[in-house]
């Protein structure tokens, strides 16, 4: 999943399910998302390393949800493509995947 269309589709549904509370975010969920989102607090723009860099780590990326797990990889690699990330339908998908990270985060922040 590289196409922006798709990023976007999958990153509403997940924002969507889980303002509706159909889907709860596990433990590494937010653990991976609240990594992200403190990245994305230094005004540094998402890049695909980043992404990449947060899957990496064995213990997060085995036990995440498989549909945000294959999210973040898919938009490490729309990340990857400069001409189509930073075109318009690029932009709005990594606008929508941050949305994501963004309440992911603070949902973890708001339970403390």
């Amino acid at each position: 999943m590289h196409v922006p269309e798709e990023i976007r589709a999958e990153a509403a549904a997940l924002i969507d399910h889980h303002a509706l509370g159909l889907w709860k975010p596990n433990d590494a969920d937010r653990r991976t998302a609240v990594a992200l989102f403190h990245f994305l607090e230094t005004g540094l723009p998402l890049t695909g390393e980043q992404l990449r860099s947060a899957l990496a780590h064995p213990a997060p990326a085995a036990e995440m949800s498989e549909r945000l797990r294959e999210l973040l990889r898919g938009t490490a690699g729309l990340l990857d493509d400069a001409p189509v990330a930073e075109g318009p339908a690029g932009r709005d998908a990594v606008d929508h995947v941050c949305l994501l990270l963004d309440a992911l985060a603070l949902s973890r922040l708001g339970d403390r």
